[in-house]
């Protein structure tokens, strides 16, 4: 769940070390620096997350919960903008991808694909959330500690 933002954490690195280098006055707007507060408090709430994972604390079953949460609520917006873009044909939508090379095989192909991800992490979601061996998981490790 959580290496589902490594790509986007990689995005955002390469836009800032370009700004960086390329554009350093813009770095200084209120807009460049509450997007960097928004990103480098998202990096820690990420890191705290993970450690309570690793360590089986109660709050790392919760943040996973989280981010799993949050992870199907982008496969639904990403899932229903990509269904749109097929039925009605929208060419506002359209990627960068499918600009002047339109084929129905790719989007159906692009709709299988996203739905088939969005199940497999649904499914992990609902599994995490009511499942008793994960919760037995996560409680065993505060019973160890506190006896």
């Amino acid at each position: 769940m959580l290496i589902s933002f490594v790509p986007f954490a990689l995005g955002v690195m390469y836009a800032l070390l370009r700004a960086l280098f390329l554009y350093p006055g813009y770095l200084l707007t209120l807009r460049a620096l509450g997007f960097l507060a928004l990103f480098f408090s998202l990096g820690i709430f990420l890191v705290y997350g993970f450690g309570g994972l690793w360590k089986r604390k109660r709050y790392g079953y919760w943040l996973g919960i989280i981010f799993l949460a949050a992870v199907n609520a982008k496969n639904i917006y990403v899932l229903g903008l990509t269904i749109y873009r097929v039925m009605v044909g929208s060419p506002t939508l359209s990627s960068e991808f499918y600009s002047g090379n339109e084929s129905q095989g790719l989007e159906i192909l692009d709709v299988t694909v996203q739905s088939i991800v969005f199940v497999l992490v649904l499914v992990l979601f609902l599994k995490v959330l009511f499942g008793k061996r994960e919760r037995i998981f996560f409680q065993s490790a505060s019973n160890v500690e506190g006896a």
